[in-house]
């Protein structure tokens, strides 16, 4: 009896000491072989029954399949003279697609469910060469009685993990299988050296930009001993130090302040507070294909205690000058006074750019510099602004000014900012940015031909970062002194959790209200192209629907569940909400969605990920 064959009846003879009596001597196992029979144990794996689920929600045009088809078929034409299967499965151990060398064996294959759409996990199949790897995340070669369901000791498969270059993740196995009779170890071989092949695929499939920001990356990892992290705006890389010098959370936010930073900045050299209280110093360098921007590299270092200036609160300046306000809306109320406006405390934020804005924006207050809050649309810069001046003038009074009215009537305007108030009062002017160049000229004349006033103009103003309408705006921004960007809510990730929860306490105030986690992870994932204002109308949907108790990932309307590459046109909204509608009346089953809207399954798995829904 030659070796192989005597390990083989040791095992055998293992096996069957272990599913009889429970033995755990495992004596002549291989240690991984041991631990997977353990694992498939407790999982309740039938030994004499095999039990694999098929599945029809397959990605069979991913970059996986792409980046492995050439290896594939290169391995194939190696091994064309032994009975030979080579198989590639996703990350969750289910096959994608089986090559085989002649038709017997894949006839053989077939028998066990070994072929596209099944699946080979070990809790369901147990130690097989696609389940085990993902379990181990190693590489394994399981011969004969080595696999835990005696259907498959027919066989000897090897398999290899497929990594993303980038994060080390398990994107897929490679396995090659064939009879356990004409296994030997260079099948192993073979497979570890085409899933490294596979890899290096995956390393080379990006687009320039991608490039770039990888090539940037691996230079300044080479001769930078600190932690660095790569941000684009899809991919993010980090060496070892990056990884295990913050937690998660603040990992999370150091990235969403990078992506805000790089939009703003070609470098950077700030020190920034994180979610968990750790100081930082970060160094970045943003990195340019032409006119795209692929991304910034970063340099972080952690600042000791010592090392952490107090942030000031306030700055020196001689005062705001002369400067342009606006007339109060006809129908708001009276401007609140010595009291902040109720609401969410939005300068609570946690993540490094919305806090480093409300520290500029409370210091220009403090000072009563003239100040511009620049931001996209429904970022809260208005709320911003009212709540930090009645924190640091609880004594004064805000009056709101928006740009139709100001447009509508400039001459009230001009009457409103030359009156006397016996209370300090800051006119925020909202949306300056939509002001018409008449209406602009017009406050510009009569401010420089007013008298004096009685008592001092405080002014602060919003507009959108690129305006439309340049002229006008521009010959308004001598009038102020400092200006402040405040981020939109896809920087802001670690506020999004407590901002929702805050909001739903304001929209259903002594009602037991809440997300549940499905819910959550909706709401961070989308990217809030509306911001704040669009996540309290997504909230307001969400309650209408459930007014009290836990709200559901289905109470949220249906664009939240979509996350597409691109924006949408009002036909495509209306598609997208009806596949919505359609997965979350199924349950998720989209067989019976695809039925529901008489689509063919293939065209609804096409739109499902044109719209990016996440359902």
């Amino acid at each position: 009896m030659d070796d192989a064959m005597e390990r083989r009846l040791l095992v055998a003879t293992a096996r069957a000491d272990f599913l009889s009596s429970g033995d755990d001597d495992l004596y002549g196992v291989p240690d991984h072989v041991a631990a997977s029979w353990r694992r498939s144990a407790s999982c309740g794996v039938r030994p004499h029954e095999l039990a694999s689920d098929f599945h029809t929600e397959l990605d069979l045009s991913s970059r996986l399949v792409r980046c492995a088809q050439p290896i594939i078929e290169r391995l194939s034409d190696e091994v064309a003279d032994v009975p030979i299967s080579v198989a590639l499965t996703d990350n969750r151990a289910r096959i994608l697609s089986r090559t085989d060398s002649n038709a017997w064996i894949g006839r053989l294959l077939d028998k066990v469910y070994f072929a596209q759409g099944f699946g080979y996990a070990e809790g369901s199949v147990g130690t097989n060469g696609v389940g085990t790897v993902l379990e181990s995340g190693e590489s394994v070669h399981i011969v004969g009685p080595e696999h835990f369901v005696e259907s498959l000791q027919t066989f000897s498969c090897a398999g290899a993990p497929i990594r993303d270059p980038f994060s080390g993740r398990i994107e897929g196995i490679l396995d090659v299988s064939c009879l356990s009779d004409q296994s030997s170890p260079v099948m192993h071989s073979l497979v570890r050296s085409a899933a490294r092949d596979i890899e290096r695929n995956l390393l080379l499939d990006r687009n320039q930009p991608q490039q770039a920001l990888f090539d940037a990356y691996a230079r300044i990892d080479a001769r930078c001993r600190e932690a660095v992290m790569a941000v684009g705006q899809r991919v993010v890389m980090a060496n070892t130090m990056m990884q295990t010098l913050l937690d998660l959370t603040d990992l999370a936010a150091l990235q969403d302040h990078t992506r805000f930073l790089m939009a703003r900045h070609g470098t950077v050299d700030d020190e920034l507070d994180l979610p968990s209280g750790a100081g930082v110093r970060l160094r970045g360098t943003r990195v340019t294909v032409g006119a795209e921007i692929a991304g910034m590299i970063v340099v972080v270092t952690v600042l000791a205690d010592e090392d952490r200036p107090a942030r000031l609160s306030g700055r020196s300046a001689a005062g705001s000058g002369r400067v342009v306000a606006g007339t109060r809306r006809p129908d708001a109320a009276a401007p609140s006074q010595g009291t902040p406006p109720r609401g969410r405390g939005s300068a609570a934020g946690r993540t490094p750019a919305w806090r480093a804005a409300a520290a500029d924006i409370e210091a220009a207050l403090r000072a009563h510099d003239a100040l511009l809050v620049l931001g996209e649309p429904g970022t809260g810069r208005f709320t911003l602004i009212a709540e930090l001046y009645h924190l640091v003038h609880d004594n004064g009074r805000s009056v709101a000014l928006h740009a139709e009215d100001i447009n509508q009537a400039p001459e009230d305007t001009i009457a409103l900012l030359l009156q006397s108030d016996a209370a300090p009062s800051l006119y925020i002017m909202r949306d300056i940015d939509r002001l018409t160049e008449a209406t602009v000229d017009r406050l510009l004349d009569a401010v420089r031909d007013a008298p004096e006033p009685h008592s001092p103009i405080y002014l602060a103003a919003t507009a959108a970062e690129t305006p439309p309408n340049e002229a006008p705006y521009r010959a308004l921004l001598p009038c102020f002194r400092a200006s402040v960007t405040v981020p939109p809510l896809r920087h802001r990730g670690a506020d999004i959790a407590a901002l929702a929860t805050a909001m739903l306490a304001e929209l259903a105030p002594h009602r037991d209200v809440r997300l549940t986690r499905d819910a959550l992870r909706v709401i961070m994932r989308y990217r809030w192209p509306g911001n704040v204002r669009q996540l309290k109308e997504a909230l307001t949907a969400a309650l209408s629907r459930r007014p009290v108790g836990a709200l559901e990932a289905n109470d949220l309307p249906a664009f939240c569940h979509s996350t597409p590459r691109r924006s949408l046109r009002h036909v495509d909204e209306v598609e997208r909400d009806a596949i919505v509608k359609a997965l979350n009346d199924a349950d998720g089953n989209r067989v019976a969605a695809a039925t529901a809207l008489g689509l063919a399954r293939s065209t609804l798995y096409r739109k499902i990920k044109h719209y990016g829904i996440t359902r």
